[in-house]
């Protein structure tokens, strides 16, 4: 009988395919390993250039009040408008801003005690005249006639002595600089006011000046001036949106300091802060740019500072926040031009489709 063949692999058969197998194999974990390295970085690469989109804003107060400004007149509307930024065209700006709740005070059976015990503190002793149910005036004499005009409910007040006339009190003394200056705004404030962090930290801005009759004027230097202009807003919301008022150039609080003989440092002050609740915000999306400058052109804009009935040059457009010296529900954002011979004007910044343009910030 003939010797059956064997059907299995010889040693040499064996080597080459094991080895021919641990080629192979090396090669496809290579394969793997470089796809496996290039497809993250891929991966990582389209993330990092296709971030997802942000959750929509979140829009949680529903349709706002319109913004309330003052009203321009004829005059005060220039009769053109040229754009001459730095780069020529409009910048870009993010498509949502935070808008915080201002919450109201509430009227209160204690709210005359509270008042008397507020002019108190800056030595009005006398009751006051009631000029109607929540403002209240207190006069005093010395060391000149000095009157306070309280509002007993929203707590905003005016402090205005009479220097005008007794410059026989001026002082040859240095004037203050503006570090002493605004220190010494808030340090008369703190007699009867809690200063809020957002305007205990704030820089506040300065200006010498000098009277000219019954006007102040902008003083050329400190040895030309009378009096230091201080005014302070509220910090920038975060960090890079300023805040503008209704009153050209000036802030929410807004004083006068010089140096009388006998008196206060602090000769005039205007106090129209009115508190937000930083805890109760939302994000709105913002109106673009382009529209905002659209609606300037077509008169739709507030004139802070008008050049008169003449071109406007706008040379900056920023985002910013108009705080009132009128009580307001919300702060809300504003996109502001500026230009030549200190121009402005502000445009609401909110989406006009969550804007209530019937109803008015109260």
């Amino acid at each position: 009988m003939a010797k059956e063949a064997s059907s299995g692999l010889s040693l040499t058969q064996a080597t080459k395919v094991s080895r021919a197998a641990l080629i192979y194999g090396a090669g496809g974990l290579i394969a793997f390993l470089v796809l496996w390295f290039s497809g993250g970085a891929f991966i990582r690469y389209w993330i990092a250039t296709h971030p997802a989109p942000p959750p929509p804003p979140t829009v949680g107060f529903g349709i706002l009040p319109a913004q309330s400004f003052p009203q321009n007149t004829d005059a005060e509307k220039p009769s053109q408008y040229v754009l001459e930024t730095a780069t020529g065209r409009l910048p870009e700006f993010p498509d949502r801003a935070i808008v915080y709740f201002m919450p109201k005070n509430a009227p209160s059976l204690l709210d005359a005690e509270d008042a008397s015990r507020f002019a108190a503190k800056f030595d009005f002793i006398f009751k006051p005249e009631i000029l109607n149910d929540r403002t209240y005036r207190w006069q005093k004499t010395q060391p000149i006639l000095t009157t306070l005009e309280y509002d007993i409910q929203d707590h905003v007040f005016s402090y205005v002595s009479d220097f005008f006339n007794h410059p026989e009190l001026l002082l040859n003394a240095e004037l203050p600089t503006k570090f002493d200056a605004i220190a010494e705004v808030k340090k008369f404030l703190v007699k009867g006011v809690t200063l809020r962090p957002d305007i205990a930290t704030a820089s506040g801005t300065f200006k010498y000046v000098k009277s000219v009759g019954s006007d102040l004027v902008p003083a050329v230097s400190a040895a030309d001036a009378d009096f230091v202009s201080v005014d302070l807003n509220r910090v920038p919301v975060a960090g890079m949106y300023e805040m503008y008022t209704d009153k050209d150039g000036e802030g929410v609080i807004h004083a006068l300091v010089g140096n009388l003989q006998d008196t206060e440092k602090v000769l005039s002050l205007d106090y129209y802060y009115y508190p937000t609740d930083q805890s109760i915000s939302h994000t709105y999306p913002l109106r673009p740019v382009k529209q905002a400058w659209e609606l300037l052109q077509g008169g739709e804009a507030y004139i802070s500072h008008s050049v008169g009935n003449k071109q406007a040059t706008v040379r900056e457009v920023t985002l910013g926040y108009y705080d009132s010296t009128e009580p307001q529900t919300y702060l809300q954002p504003i996109y502001v031009f500026s230009g030549d011979d200190d121009f402005r004007a502000f445009v609401p910044a909110i989406e006009s489709t969550y804007i209530n343009s019937a109803v008015s910030n109260p």
